[in-house]
């Protein structure tokens, strides 16, 4: 989410919610989401707990909230920042009286990710922190700037100019002679239109094969949509032992909350791994090196939060699921299924392995990402991604406490440039960590992740590299 999409996002927003009245307005705390029903169409979600924020469409939303009641007058975006102005206006109570006017701001930016409506000095609804200070307007480059940039391949230097993200500088380096045209086209805003690039949404066609991209929240919602390669009733039907198993799980609600009551009553000393709990039984505790009781019980008690949601929420979404119409797959998808596959293809990740004999796996895709680092992995195997660009999840089979060998590590960083949107650059940042710091994006789409205490190694994407690591 850079601040061109940010730009195009506020003008497909305001298309479909202008002068329509919010019907539902919801800024969800918990879940860190504004979602907003007015004018036509269904409901769209803004997810602000995910590294890149994602506007989606959402089947419904309950009627209500904060913001229900106000008119949308305009969705903008301020000129080179990642951020939405969403002017709201209603009525006075009385006849002849001055209308309201509102403002809700939605924060994009990666380490500021917030969203709040105030209305005459009074904060009406917020959800994550406090809204960063607005970006001031960043210089236009000039021709001769981008041109000796571009050849000497310094983003530094490119990101200092009006709309120029990492991905806007990558693509500046890659076609240094028509730099400075692509520049001024993207200045231009009206030519810089969206597109698809593989599974990646960016801000103006990268690619050869790129396709225009009308919808940037059609773009996002319909690969939601288009996960499952399962036939129709066997996704229902797998959906709905997945809603009953985690139902089956809330049931232990009401002991985990004893057992996060026992720990918080100890205070800030060490988590046992076993305690009393207030019924007479015992109970282990899981919890990670040097960590305290309090910080145990805390987990906890954001477990049994969530626990108590699904209980509240999850028999009527399997009983909706039961009696849903069966849709069938796409004729592509059919296709694909049909498709015999190598012994190799088939392997839901790619293997490799380092000059040090460690593995090294490789996710094929957002659903092989997802049940590569929270099924496959260890928590204590090294976890790689390409920084701030689409690409696969890598995991370097390591399970000692040291570091493991900074070749084998390197290697595995280059693979992760390799399998990215970064392949084209010279030097990309690699972030890692061990797996167990790496969670699940709450509500986000397969693949989607939250990254904590990670380290970053810059390498150059190298393809006999890759061809050298590859496990027959």
């Amino acid at each position: 989410m850079d601040s061109l999409t940010a730009y195009h996002l506020a003008r497909e927003l305001e298309a479909r919610w202008r002068g329509g009245v919010i019907r539902a307005g919801h800024l969800d705390r918990e879940r860190r989401r504004v979602v907003i029903a007015a004018g036509q169409g269904l409901p769209v979600e803004i997810d602000l707990s995910v590294p890149d924020v994602i506007a989606r469409e959402v089947a419904d939303a309950p009627a209500g909230g904060a913001l229900a009641g106000w008119r949308v007058d305009s969705v903008t975006a301020p000129e080179d920042d990642r951020r939405l102005l969403i002017a709201l206006a209603r009525e006075g109570k009385f006849r002849g009286s001055e209308h309201k006017r509102a403002v809700l701001e939605v924060s994009m930016l990666p380490n500021a990710r917030a969203a709040a409506a105030h209305e005459s000095g009074r904060t009406i609804a917020s959800v994550g922190g406090a809204l960063p200070p607005r970006s001031a307007p960043r210089p236009t480059l000039s021709d001769r700037l981008i041109a000796s940039a571009s050849e000497k391949g310094d983003a530094s230097v490119l990101m200092q100019g009006r709309w120029v993200s990492p991905i806007v500088a990558r693509c500046l380096i890659g076609d240094p002679v028509r730099a400075a045209e692509r520049y001024r086209e993207i200045c231009a805003l009206g030519a810089a239109r969206p597109s698809r690039c593989g599974n990646a949404i960016v801000p103006f066609p990268l690619c050869a094969d790129a396709e225009p991209c009308d919808s940037l929240i059609a773009s996002v919602t319909e690969p939601l949509d288009a996960q499952a390669t399962q036939p129709p009733d066997e996704r229902r039907t797998r959906a709905i032992e997945r809603m009953r198993r985690e139902l089956t799980r809330a049931e232990d609600a009401p002991r985990l909350r004893l057992l996060a009551d026992a720990l918080l009553s100890l205070g800030d000393v060490p988590a046992p791994t076993r305690v009393t709990l207030d019924d007479g039984s015992e109970a282990d505790v899981e919890r990670n090196d040097g960590e305290s009781a309090v910080a145990v019980a805390e987990r906890l008690y954001d477990t049994v939060r969530s626990m108590e949601r699904a209980r509240a929420r999850l028999p009527a979404r399997i009983d909706a699921t039961a009696r849903a119409p069966v849709v069938a797959p796409s004729r592509a998808s059919a296709g694909a299924r049909e498709q015999s596959a190598s012994p190799r293809e088939s392997r839901p990740f790619r293997t490799y392995r380092s000059s040090g004999g460690l593995e090294i796996w490789v996710g094929r895709g957002a659903a092989s990402n997802d049940t590569l680092t929270f099924h496959e992995s260890s928590p204590r195997d090294v976890w790689l991604h390409a920084r701030d660009a689409a690409g696969a999840h890598v995991v370097l089979r390591w399970s000692k406490d040291d570091a493991p060998p900074p070749r084998d590590l390197e290697e595995a960083a280059i693979l992760a440039a390799w399998h990215s949107k970064s392949r084209g650059a010279g030097v990309v940042p690699v972030d890692w960590t061990r797996r167990k710091y790496v969670r699940k994006a709450r509500g986000g789409a397969p693949g989607l992740v939250l990254v904590h205490r990670s380290e970053t190694i810059f390498v150059t994407p190298d393809e006999r590299v890759e061809r050298r690591l590859r496990d027959p």
